[in-house]
């Protein structure tokens, strides 16, 4: 009995220990398997970052690869630029090569032309020194030869002008009746167009005689005209009388009654004016000098260039 419950004991005791030490290896196998799922999920969770890192540093990769391509693009470009900057400045060159010469060749002709206005101001200053002396003894002999012309107009047409408020052209010896009998009119100049301010005997188509002096400028031809009319109108018997003639932009139909004049009348004088006009060159042929045209009176050889409205004040200022 004895050893029976003594081999029970031992048993009992066995038992214990073995359970002791089950509970011992349960207990270190939970905390490795607890160590073992910590760490895996540690491990998921860092497979995870690393991931999310990856795709970052993919998109950043694509990113980098695109500016790559971007860069290769831009390089390519620089490189075109180049090589065409390269054949501009080569162009360049030539280009400052050529104008190089044709500079110096301009130079070269500046030169020449500097010499040859050198030359042709030396000729041009004695030329207008010579042309000044015969312009001084042209003008000096105008002069003369204007006087003995005004008063040979004066003896044997008895033309004169008399400057005042504009230019008064007074004839007598047209009616050779009454060759006292001093015919006029009286001419202004305003803003370079000629008006008829006096008119004595007033004279029909006067209006339209001015009209047509403002389109030639032809004053002489003028004058001669309105003589040839004194002369009709004379032959008509009629005698200057005190009348004026309101400016020709403004005549209205209320003006005095102009007398007709027939185209046969004025042809009979503008003959008679051409006869007398022939017998003066034959007056001036026998004197020895060059005759002068109608209109060469109020002209001296400075005047000759310049508008005979001009040229008619002139004269009338010398009276």
């Amino acid at each position: 009995m004895e050893r029976s419950s003594t081999a029970a004991a031992d048993l009992c005791r066995y038992m214990a220990e073995q359970r002791a030490a089950c509970e011992r290896q349960i207990a270190r196998g939970h905390e490795r398997t607890a160590a073992a799922a910590d760490a895996f999920r540690a491990a998921i969770a860092s497979a995870r970052s690393l991931a999310d890192e990856t795709v970052a540093q993919r998109e950043k990769l694509n990113r980098l690869k695109d500016q790559f391509r971007g860069l290769e693009a831009g390089l390519a470009e620089a490189l075109s630029i180049q090589l065409n900057k390269g054949s501009e400045c080569e162009r360049t060159s030539e280009s400052i090569s050529s104008a190089t010469t044709t500079n110096e060749q301009l130079n070269n002709l500046v030169m020449d032309q500097r010499t040859r206005r050198d030359e042709y101001a030396n000729v041009i200053s004695k030329q207008l020194e010579a042309v000044e002396t015969l312009e001084a003894n042209i003008d000096a002999t105008g002069e003369k030869n204007l006087d003995e012309a005004i008063t040979w107009y004066n003896k044997f047409l008895g033309f004169r002008v008399v400057a005042g408020e504009g230019v008064k052209f007074v004839f007598n010896k047209v009616n050779m009746q009454s060759p006292d009998n001093e015919y006029l009119f009286c001419m202004k100049v305003t803003k370079d167009k000629y008006s008829l301010i006096q008119c004595d005997p007033l004279l029909k188509d006067s209006e339209e005689l001015v009209k047509d002096l403002n389109c030639t400028n032809d004053l002489f031809k003028f004058v001669r005209i309105m003589r040839a009319r004194f002369q009709a109108a004379a032959t008509k018997g009629v005698h200057p009388a005190s009348s004026f003639c309101p400016d020709t932009s403004s005549i209205t139909a209320s003006s005095p009654p102009a007398l007709s004049v027939d185209t046969t009348s004025e042809s009979t004088s503008n003959q008679s004016h051409s006869r007398s006009r022939s017998k003066n060159q034959d007056m001036h042929a026998k004197r020895g000098r060059t005759p002068r045209s109608a209109a060469s009176p109020l002209a001296t050889p400075s005047s000759m260039r310049r508008s005979p409205r001009f040229v008619a004040v002139d004269a009338g200022n010398r009276h």
